[in-house]
C-alpha cells in the first residue's frame, strides 16, 4: 500500500476491540520502584521525583523523637530525614543503610531504607482484601495493599504520611 492510500483510506473503528482493550486495561498490572522499611514494603509514588542516596551528614535536632533522624543539607535545601524503622518498630535488615529521597527542592523529604530499590510488578490477584498486620501510623496513610511472593507492599500517600509526621514533632 502507497503512504498516499493509507492516509486516505476510511477508518473503521472497532467498538468491541476498544471495550476489551479498555477492559484489560483496568485489571493490567502496576509496575513501580519498592523499598523495604524493615519487613514493610512501601511503593514509591511514581508521580514524585525519588532518589537513593548512599551517603550524606546528618544533623540531629535536639529534643526530637528517635524516628526524627534530622535535617541535611541536600542540593542547597534543607531536607527532613525520618527513620521510619524506628517508628514502626521494625528491624534493620541491612548493614549499609541508605536513605531515599522523595520529592526536590523545599518539598523533599528522605528516609532510611534497607537496600536497593526494587522494580515491582502487581497484578489484580496480588490486590489484598482486608488489614494486614501493620503498624496503624502506615495503615491511616495507605490507599491499597498486595500480597506477593509472601511479600506486603503498601500503596501509601506520601505527603499525607511526612506531614503528619511532621506536625508530630
Amino acid at each position: 500500500m502507497l503512504p498516499s492510500e493509507a492516509l486516505n483510506r476510511e477508518f473503521v473503528i472497532d467498538e468491541e476491540a476498544i471495550s476489551q482493550a479498555s477492559s484489560a486495561s483496568e485489571t493490567r498490572s502496576i509496575t513501580t520502584h519498592a523499598v523495604l522499611v524493615g519487613d514493610i514494603g512501601l511503593l514509591l509514588p511514581s508521580a514524585e521525583v525519588s532518589e537513593l542516596v548512599d551517603r550524606f551528614p546528618v544533623c540531629k535536632l535536639p529534643n526530637t523523637p528517635e524516628w526524627f533522624s534530622g535535617v541535611s543539607s541536600l542540593r542547597g535545601n534543607i531536607t527532613p530525614i525520618f527513620d521510619l524503622h524506628e517508628l514502626f518498630g521494625a528491624s534493620v535488615t541491612s548493614a549499609k543503610r541508605r536513605a531515599i529521597v522523595i520529592g526536590s527542592g523545599e518539598s523533599s523529604v528522605a528516609f532510611w531504607v534497607d537496600g536497593m530499590p526494587s522494580m515491582v510488578v502487581l497484578g489484580a490477584e496480588d490486590d489484598m482484601s482486608g488489614d494486614p498486620p501493620l503498624p496503624d501510623f502506615i495503615k491511616n496513610h495507605a490507599s491499597r495493599y498486595f500480597l506477593k511472593d509472601n511479600q506486603i507492599w503498601i500503596e501509601w500517600n506520601v505527603r499525607q504520611f511526612f506531614t503528619a509526621l511532621g506536625k508530630m514533632l
